[in-house]
């Protein structure tokens, strides 16, 4: 597990994580001066030598990509909900190898994300979606996707440091408002597809809902389907986003911190359904991305990812 005590930059490393957190997040709200997070870095990672690395990075939103030999990920604090009057912020470590090599050609640097937000409003209680995006190897058709292996394995926990195991009752008590999810999008379009705003669909697998402001779209009008992969079993729910996108949510009964199973039943079920809200298997996954959409917290919470593998094989 990686400590998150030191999460913010090298002039404030002799200050304790709490003072350095308040001083970043609660005296005042996100402004321009703390990134606009345009373009993208490669940050520190030398791809000389064997030393492992992590970078923090309190931006609004930018691109990280550090170097790999094989599949190519890119981090993103993704605080796309937030502006000039939003009290609170969120501060992503990448930790990752400055070879770029990994246990497997499709293994994910290990990252974490700290933050604090106030309640936002109904219309738009989401402040950030700090996530891993694989990069390079999309578009692809859906009806030539053949595997779909994930692992992945995360926590969640109060303050600063890394949680060995998600207490979600606890947190909820607390105030946290946040799930962990995979984000897909699909057109039949393959550049919309690429772009999570011209998308005609999003598909996304949560694996916790925690608090409860929490919701999938389309929860008060019920599940529309099951499915079970490996052993844990998903309800689906449907609707339409401020954006007028389809999404379709799988949500588990219950918090899923760890698994490792093909997930490509979740979307073959889906293109199974007819109708305008569901996609078709000759459209397009051109964006896929996992991480933790943050809603509010009174206090910091660290959501932590500890092993994230994902594997999509083509025709």
């Amino acid at each position: 597990m990686i400590s998150l005590r030191w999460i913010v930059n090298g002039a404030m490393m002799g200050l304790p994580v709490g003072v350095t957190l308040a001083v970043l997040f609660a005296v005042q709200p996100w402004d321009p001066s703390m990134g606009s997070g345009e373009g993208n870095r490669n940050g520190p990672w030398s791809g000389t030598d064997n030393k492992v690395i992590t970078s923090t990075y309190c931006d609004k939103t930018v691109g990280i990509t550090p170097p790999a030999k094989g599949l190519q990920y890119t981090f993103n604090p993704n605080q796309w909900g937030i502006d000039a009057n939003t009290v609170g912020g969120l501060c992503m470590n990448v930790t990752a190898n400055n070879n770029g090599t990994y246990a497997t050609n499709t293994t994910a640097p290990l990252w974490s994300t700290t933050w604090s937000y106030t309640q936002g409003p109904d219309t738009q209680p989401v402040h950030a979606f700090p996530n891993a995006m694989i990069d390079k190897v999309l578009p692809d058709r859906l009806s030539d996707i053949t595997t779909f292996n994930l692992i992945f394995g995360w926590s969640y926990g109060q303050g600063n440091e890394t949680a060995e195991t998600t207490d979600v009752t606890s947190l909820a008590a607390n105030s946290l408002n946040a799930n962990v999810a995979m984000d897909l999008f699909i057109d039949s379009d393959s550049t919309k597809a690429q772009n999570s705003s011209q998308a005609g669909y999003e598909i996304m697998v949560w694996f916790a809902a925690i608090g409860a402001a929490t919701q999938p779209i389309g929860l008060s009008r019920g599940a529309v389907a099951t499915e079970t992969v490996g052993d844990v079993a998903f309800s689906l729910y449907t609707g339409q986003n401020f954006l007028g996108q389809n999404v379709l949510s799988w949500v588990p009964a219950s918090a899923v911190e760890k698994i490792d199973t093909d997930v490509l039943p979740l979307v073959t079920k889906i293109l199974s359904m007819t109708g305008d809200s569901y996609p078709s298997d000759t459209d397009y996954l051109g964006h896929l991305s996992i991480g933790s959409e943050a809603y509010y917290s009174d206090g910091f919470v660290t959501f932590s990812v500890s092993e994230l593998a994902i594997d999509l094989r083509t025709k």
